[in-house]
């Protein structure tokens, strides 16, 4: 089976239509800097290619998941562009993991953290053996909601995984039945403090189920992260998608979900990024920049951009990130 065309000359899969992500890209159209408010910078190492793209690219804030151990020298050397999201140590995780998980808490806290992250994907739950209603979790929720900390979830994960990797029910459960696990927790905690659901609720591939849940839960906010997975599910249904991101327009928040490793460079950042802004901030439709492995190679996704008006893209980028932050007495000054 041949690869479409426009694959075939791209040296890389974060580059297959050879473009150059050095050349200007007009800022985006809002007041004050823009805010991504998921991803995943895990070393001072990766920092400088990470920020020259994010700046080529007009973006300026991050909300990271990363290693306590790196956090110091991040807060150091990049004042008042970070903050940091509390997460356990999943690689390598210790014996006493919820208890390694406690101390995380407080040490992410007194460097300013005020998000904690559960990550609640199918194949983290099985590989874990944890779930919202793990009774291991009652203390970490007790004290994130004590500390008036952001609570923020990876719940689900694409369809097309549920079709191929999670069709084993019996171990991993059912969208179903993690959605009303989600539901339950909401519930319990979003009277108390507000909810951040990653990566467009873990399910852009039906917004209706995602409308429910913000209709029935007020304070619960989604961001927009998972650069591939978000591209190919909004530009797939762009009108579906472009209505209900005017219609929520004021909790949603953007973010990239932006993950740094050794053999990630300028380039590979750059792609993420130009390819999000294309979604969200034009009418752009073509190939999309990224290979995305969960779809064959004749059958690659195309981006057609949403083209927000520029009072939605000023919430998107910046205004909900910082609304939401104040809640809990966050920001991103130094």
């Amino acid at each position: 089976m041949t690869p479409p065309e426009f694959l075939q000359p791209g040296p890389t899969d974060h580059n297959p239509l050879g473009l150059d992500y050095r050349a200007p890209m007009p800022r985006p159209k809002i007041q004050g800097k823009v805010i991504d408010l998921h991803c995943h910078l895990l070393a001072a190492r990766y920092a400088p290619a990470w920020f020259a793209a994010a700046d080529h690219y007009g973006i300026h804030a991050f909300a990271t998941m990363g290693p306590l151990e790196e956090a110091v020298r991040l807060q150091r050397d990049w004042p008042g562009r970070l903050h940091f999201i509390t997460v356990p140590k999943f690689w390598d995780p210790p014996a006493d993991f919820f208890e390694d998980w406690m101390r995380r808490l407080e040490a992410f806290y007194n460097l300013g953290s005020r998000i904690v992250k559960f990550h609640m994907a199918p194949g983290t739950m099985a590989a874990r053996n944890i779930r919202f209603d793990s009774p291991q979790l009652r203390p970490l929720f007790k004290e994130a909601v004590a500390r008036k900390m952001i609570l923020m979830s990876h719940v689900g994960d694409p369809e097309l995984w549920y079709q191929t990797h999670y069709t084993d029910t019996k171990t991993y459960g059912t969208r179903d039945d993690h959605y009303r696990m989600w539901a339950d927790v909401l519930a319990e905690y979003t009277p108390h403090v507000p909810w951040l659901g990653a990566h467009l609720g873990g399910n852009p591939e039906d917004l209706p189920r995602l409308q429910g849940l913000l209709d029935r839960f007020p304070n619960l906010w989604l961001d927009t992260s998972a650069t591939r997975w978000i591209v190919r599910e909004v530009s797939k249904r762009r009108e579906e998608a472009r209505e209900f991101v005017i219609r929520n327009q004021d909790r949603l928040i953007f973010g990239s979900d932006q993950l740094s490793l050794d053999n990630r460079d300028f380039d590979f950042f750059a792609s993420r990024f130009w390819a999000l802004r294309k979604l969200w901030e034009t009418a752009h439709v073509g190939p999309v920049n990224i290979v995305d492995p969960d779809l064959p190679a004749d059958q690659q996704p195309t981006l057609r951009g949403l083209a927000l008006p520029d009072e939605v893209l000023q919430k998107l980028y910046r205004d909900n990130a910082l609304k939401l932050m104040s809640k809990v007495g966050a920001g991103f000054e130094p």
